[in-house]
């Protein structure tokens, strides 16, 4: 985030009466802050993840050994959107460009953004809360051969091996029941051994297991679409992207994925003056511009389910006000923090 910090003249030089002046930027005007306000551009994230599952070497005797009859049984792999999100970003609007001249007021503290859109003035811009981080989980599995005892592994037949891996299963649940209650033969000496001890046997057990039941990994994948809507933006059934339960997230184009919709409705009508009223409007304004956002329902689905659904506010469906420039006479130093994605007033204190 960039800084921009104008100072004014020195308190001894101020004139009796001080104003802030706003107008449209013009190349080679009297110096000043120029700034942008913002268009509103709708970030849509979408998370799919991707689920491979594998059977067990042993899971034909699932149920003989482990009465366990809900194992994986085949190879499988598919995809499933795990969450929607939507972000609000700003963009400069370059019809929205406004030069401040200072003319000695108490507007001296100006935050602007990199590309120019005006964050704040007489205060620091809000700091933008840390995104969460999804963690990203990479299983370590053991190998379940090192556990095997060397009669499982001269066992002459799948059915044995299978056999003897079970028995050793309950050895081990044996063993931790026998270190939880204190019946052991050889007990920890303090707890921090017992802990260790219960985790080893606890590795021991799910790579053993895991020779029953299979083993699932899960791939997670986000793709952001980003766009920008326009005043007569209403739109029903817009294809976001598609989305195949094999190939995951897919182009447009790309037909072997169901559509993923959005709806995008203005809630509010805005008048729209001529050019003639806004060249009127835009001849002096003393203040500083900021936007009155307007309203937009918006919805993603597929088939008969919702994904995301809110009312967001969008710059462009709405309208240009001035703050008075009372606010920023020698007397007053009016704090204001603008939002960046919508330029519209957050707060304002004296």
């Amino acid at each position: 985030m960039k800084k921009i910090i104008f100072a004014l003249l020195t308190l001894m030089t101020m004139p009796a009466v001080a104003q802030t002046d706003v107008s449209k930027f013009l190349s080679g005007t009297a110096e000043g802050v120029t700034y942008y306000l913002p268009t509103t551009t709708i970030n849509i994230t979408v998370d799919a993840m991707c689920i491979t599952s594998k059977p067990g070497e042993f899971h034909r005797y699932a149920e003989r050994y482990l009465r366990l009859n809900n194992v994986i049984s085949s190879d499988d792999k598919y995809w499933e959107i795990e969450n929607v999100d939507v972000e609000l970003t700003g963009k400069p609007d370059a019809e929205k460009m406004f030069t401040v001249k200072l003319n000695n007021s108490s507007a001296s503290n100006v935050h602007l953004t990199n590309d120019g859109i005006i964050e704040s003035i007489n205060r620091e811009p809000a700091t933008p809360l840390a995104k969460e981080e999804k963690a990203v989980t990479v299983k370590e599995r053991s190998n379940a051969r090192q556990y095997m005892t060397e009669e499982i592994l001269q066992a002459t037949s799948t059915a044995k091996m299978a056999e003897l891996v079970a028995k050793e299963i309950y050895a081990i649940r044996e063993s931790k029941i026998a270190i939880t209650r204190g019946q052991a033969d050889n007990m920890p000496k303090d707890g921090m051994a017992m802990q260790l001890v219960l985790q080893e046997l606890d590795k021991q057990e799910k790579a053993l297991m895991a020779l029953f039941t299979g083993v699932t990994d899960t791939l997670r994948v986000s793709r952001t679409v980003r766009f920008t809507p326009k005043e007569a933006s209403d739109t029903t059934k817009g294809i976001i992207f598609r989305f195949s339960r094999k190939l995951g997230l897919v182009d447009n184009a790309n037909l072997a994925g169901a559509p993923v919709y959005y709806d995008f409705n203005n809630l509010q009508s805005v008048y729209i003056p001529t050019p003639e009223e806004v060249k009127k409007k835009e001849i002096k304004k003393e203040g500083i511009c900021y936007n009155i956002p307007g309203k937009a329902a918006f919805k993603i689905y597929t088939g008969g389910k919702v994904l995301y659904e809110e009312e967001l506010p969008i710059a462009q469906l709405g309208t240009v006000e001035v703050l008075s420039k009372a606010l920023f006479n020698k007397n007053a130093t009016t704090q204001v923090l603008f939002d960046k994605a919508t330029g519209g007033i957050i707060s304002i204190e004296k």
